[in-house]
C-alpha cells in the first residue's frame, strides 16, 4: 500500500475503533462483535508499529480506556487498570512467549491461566478490614464510583473475615462482574411475565445493573463477581506471586474463579486452551478466552507496560462459538428512516448459554450473496454482546424442489403498504411514507427531541403510549393535541397543569427555524449539518413547497449545495414524491410551521477561554439558547463541574452541579450576571 493508503486505511480504524468504544462504553449498546473489535484493534497495532510517523495523539492505542460516564462521581485509580493484549491463534501466542521471554533473557513460565470472564471490570477497596469504594474501570486511570451498588452484591464481604483482618485490612482487589446465565435466563422470563422489555445478553446486563443510578434497581438483579487481582496500599502489591495473590484472595473471603491453573510449558499450556474452548459451554457464565499472565511479579515489574498493555500478560481469544439451525422465515423491520432492514426467524438455538431465535440478515445484498433461503440450514454466531449473524448456509442443507431464491417486497409490511423504493446504487430499500406506522413511533420520538423539534414533555415515554394509544398518529397531530384533553387526562401522570405545559412547548415549538423541521422529518441522510446547508438557500417551508412541484430542478439545486450530494439529494426527492409528504407539508405551512427564523450571532471574544457550566431550568431562555449565546462569545460549555470551571450559570432547581461549585469554590451566576459580561447584547434578552 502507498503511504496516503496506509494512512487512511489508520483514520478508518481508529474511527470505527473509537465508535466501537462509545456504543459499548456509553451508549451500552454495541453493533460489533468482541471478535471483530480485537481484529480492528490488533490490526491497527501492527500498522502503527510498522509505520510509527502515522501514530496520532487520539488513536485508541494511545490510551488506556474509555471516557467515564458524567453521571457518577470520578474515582482515580492508584494504579492504572490496564488492558489485555489479544493473541487468536496458537503461532501469535507462541509468538507473544519468545518476544516477551527475549526482553527478560530468561524463561518467563510458571505462567498462570485464567477463564477470561465476560463482564465488568471493578475495583473495590478495603480501609481497616471494611468496604470503602468501589470503581468501575472507565479509561483505566478514571472510573465510575459504583459503591452503593457493589454493596448490594451479596457475595461480596463487607467487611473481611476477622481472623485476616489484621493481616490484610489494606487492600484493592478488582476483579468481573458478571451475570450467571442461568439466573439471566430466569430473569428474563420474570420480565416477560410482568410484561416488561427482556434484557439481550448477561454482558451487557451485568454493566447495566452496576452503573445503575439507583442501587435499589442493582439489588434487584442477581449479578455476581469473581476477583483476579490484589493489591495492598497505593496500589503495591502484597506478595510476589499472581498465585499467591489468588490463593489470598480465596482467604480472606473474595471469590475467585475456580478454574485458575499454573502451567509450566507450552504444551500444557495448549491444553489447557484447548480444554476450555471445547468445555466452555458447560460454563454458567461467560467466557470469550483465557488470560495468561506471568506469575513472577517481579517478573512482572521488570517487563512492565507498553503504555496500553501489559507485557507480561495477554489474552487468547476464542473463535466464535458456531452452531446450525433452521430459517424458518425472513422478516423485515422498518427504521425511523424507512429504511427496511431483513431478519431472520430461526428455530431456537442455544449459544453460549443463551437462547436464540432470530439473527440480523443486514440488507438484500447480504441475502442474495450468501444466497439466504427460508427453510435453509444455516450456521449462526453470536460473538459477545452482539445480535447473532448468519455466516451462510449450512453444507449440511438439503433444498427440496419448492425452495426458490428469496425476493425482497415491493410495499412496506402492513398495515402501511406503501410502495417501498430501490435505488441500484444502493444496498437499502426505504418506505418514505412519513405516516407509515412501522416506523412512526420511532419518527415521533425523534421529531421531538433535542436537535429536531425540542418538544419539552414529549420524551421517548411519553411519545410511545400517545403512539400506542393512538392519540398521534401523524406528526401533525402533535398539533392538535389541544383537541385531546380528555384524552391526555386519561394517562397516568397527567394533569392539568402538565398537559397546558405540554401544550404552551408545542406551540413554542411552531418557532423553531426550517432548519428543524428539515431535520425532523427524518429523511434518510438529513441531519442537522446537512439541514442548515440546505435552508442558506431553500430558507422556508413555503419555499421548499414551491420547489417541490419541480422534482428535477429542486435536486439540482441541492445537488449544487456544498456537503449535500446527490445521494442525500436523491433521497430528499423520494421523500418529496410522496403525496402523504407534501400533504404533511401543506398541513405544516397551515399552522405557520417552518418560517424563515435567522439567528442572531454575537461575534465577540468576551467570554473567550472561559469555561461554563449550566445547571436548573430558565424561564426566558432555553439551554441551548445559553449555549449557543456563549459559544458566539468565545466562551466554552461543558457538562461537568472541575477545577477548570470558570462560572455556574444557576438556573431554577439546580442539580449536584451547583454542590460541586461551591465545593470547588466556583463563581456562580445567574442569567442578568451573564448579560454584564456580555453588555453588547444586553438589548437582545
Amino acid at each position: 500500500m502507498q503511504h496516503s493508503e496506509i494512512k487512511n486505511r489508520i483514520a478508518i480504524l481508529i474511527e470505527e475503533i473509537e465508535l466501537a468504544n462509545k456504543e459499548y462504553y456509553i451508549e451500552e449498546n454495541s453493533s460489533i462483535s468482541d471478535f471483530e473489535y480485537d481484529k480492528k484493534f490488533t490490526k491497527l497495532l501492527e500498522l502503527e508499529s510498522k509505520f510509527p510517523n502515522l501514530i496520532v495523539p487520539n488513536s485508541p492505542t494511545q490510551r488506556v480506556g474509555n471516557s467515564p460516564s458524567s453521571q457518577f462521581k470520578q474515582v482515580l485509580h492508584e494504579s492504572p487498570m490496564l488492558s489485555l493484549s489479544n493473541v487468536f491463534s496458537f503461532e501469535e501466542l507462541e509468538e507473544w512467549i519468545k518476544r516477551t521471554t527475549k526482553i527478560i533473557s530468561k524463561d518467563i513460565f510458571p505462567l498462570i491461566c485464567e477463564l477470561k470472564i465476560d463482564g465488568l471490570a471493578v475495583s473495590v477497596k478495603y480501609e481497616n478490614g471494611s468496604l470503602i469504594e468501589a470503581s468501575t474501570r472507565g479509561n483505566g486511570s478514571i472510573g465510575e464510583d459504583i459503591t452503593n451498588n457493589i454493596r448490594t452484591i451479596n457475595s461480596i464481604p463487607l467487611r473481611i473475615n476477622s481472623i485476616n483482618k489484621n493481616k490484610y485490612d489494606n487492600f484493592e482487589a478488582r476483579g468481573e462482574v458478571y451475570f450467571p446465565i442461568s439466573k439471566f435466563i430466569s430473569f428474563n422470563k420474570e420480565r416477560l411475565n410482568q410484561g416488561l422489555n427482556i434484557y439481550s445478553n448477561p454482558r451487557n446486563s451485568s454493566s447495566g445493573s452496576v452503573r445503575q443510578l439507583d442501587p435499589k434497581e442493582t439489588a434487584k438483579r442477581p449479578i455476581n463477581i469473581f476477583f483476579y487481582s490484589l493489591l495492598g496500599s497505593e496500589g503495591k502489591e502484597i506478595t510476589n506471586s499472581h498465585l499467591k495473590s489468588l490463593e489470598i484472595l480465596r482467604e480472606i473471603g473474595l471469590r475467585t474463579e475456580k478454574n485458575f491453573k499454573k502451567i509450566n510449558n507450552l504444551e500444557e499450556l495448549k491444553n489447557y486452551i484447548n480444554y476450555w474452548s471445547n468445555s466452555r459451554k458447560n460454563l454458567d457464565y461467560g467466557t470469550d478466552g483465557i488470560v495468561i499472565k506471568v506469575d513472577s511479579l517481579n517478573l512482572q515489574k521488570t517487563l512492565g507496560n507498553t503504555g496500553r498493555t501489559p507485557r507480561w500478560a495477554t489474552a487468547f481469544k476464542f473463535p466464535p462459538e458456531v452452531v446450525e439451525t433452521k430459517l424458518n422465515k425472513i422478516n423485515f423491520n422498518v427504521g425511523r428512516t424507512g429504511v427496511l432492514t431483513p431478519w431472520a426467524d430461526l428455530q431456537p438455538v442455544f449459544i453460549d448459554g443463551v437462547k436464540i431465535s432470530k439473527a440480523t440478515l443486514h440488507n438484500k445484498d447480504e441475502i442474495q450473496r450468501k444466497d439466504l433461503r427460508e427453510n435453509d440450514l444455516v450456521e449462526i454466531q453470536r460473538a459477545g454482546e452482539v445480535i447473532p449473524q448468519i455466516l451462510g448456509v449450512s453444507k449440511n442443507n438439503i433444498r427440496n424442489i419448492n425452495s426458490k431464491e428469496f425476493s425482497f417486497p415491493r410495499n412496506c409490511p402492513d398495515p402501511c403498504n406503501s410502495n417501498l423504493f430501490s435505488d441500484p446504487n444502493e444496498v437499502s430499500i426505504i418506505c418514505v411514507n412519513s405516516s407509515c406506522p412501522n416506523k412512526f413511533e420511532r419518527l415521533l420520538q425523534y421529531f421531538t427531541s433535542k436537535n429536531c423539534m425540542d418538544i419539552e414533555g414529549l420524551g421517548k415515554k411519553i411519545c410511545s403510549i400517545l403512539f400506542k394509544k393512538n392519540i398521534i398518529a401523524s406528526l401533525s397531530e402533535i398539533y392538535k393535541l389541544n383537541e385531546k384533553k380528555d384524552e391526555l387526562l386519561s394517562i397516568e401522570g397527567f394533569g392539568e397543569l402538565r398537559i397546558n405545559n405540554l401544550l404552551l412547548n408545542i406551540e413554542n415549538s411552531k418557532n423553531k427555524p426550517f432548519s428543524c423541521l428539515l431535520t425532523a422529518f427524518g429523511i434518510d441522510g438529513v441531519g442537522v449539518e446537512i439541514a442548515e446547508l440546505i435552508t442558506k438557500k431553500i430558507t422556508n417551508l413555503k419555499n421548499f413547497e414551491e420547489k417541490t412541484q419541480t422534482p428535477e430542478e429542486l435536486k439540482e439545486i441541492l445537488i449544487g449545495i456544498d456537503g449535500v450530494g446527490p445521494i442525500v439529494a436523491g433521497n430528499i426527492i423520494k421523500w418529496v414524491n410522496q403525496k402523504g409528504n407534501i400533504k404533511l407539508i401543506n398541513c405544516f405551512l397551515e399552522l405557520k410551521i417552518g418560517s424563515e427564523i435567522k439567528k442572531i450571532v454575537h461575534s465577540t471574544t468576551n467570554l473567550e477561554n472561559k469555561t461554563f457550566v449550566i445547571t436548573g431550568t430558565f424561564e426566558i431562555l432555553k439551554r441551548n439558547d445559553i449555549e449557543d449565546l456563549i459559544k458566539n462569545n468565545g466562551g466554552k460549555v461543558v457538562n461537568k463541574v472541575s477545577k477548570n470551571t470558570d462560572y455556574l450559570i444557576l438556573g431554577n432547581n439546580p442539580g449536584s452541579k451547583l454542590l460541586d461549585a461551591q465545593n470547588n469554590n466556583i463563581k456562580i451566576m445567574n442569567i442578568d450576571d451573564l448579560k454584564i459580561l456580555i453588555p453588547e447584547i444586553e438589548s437582545k434578552f
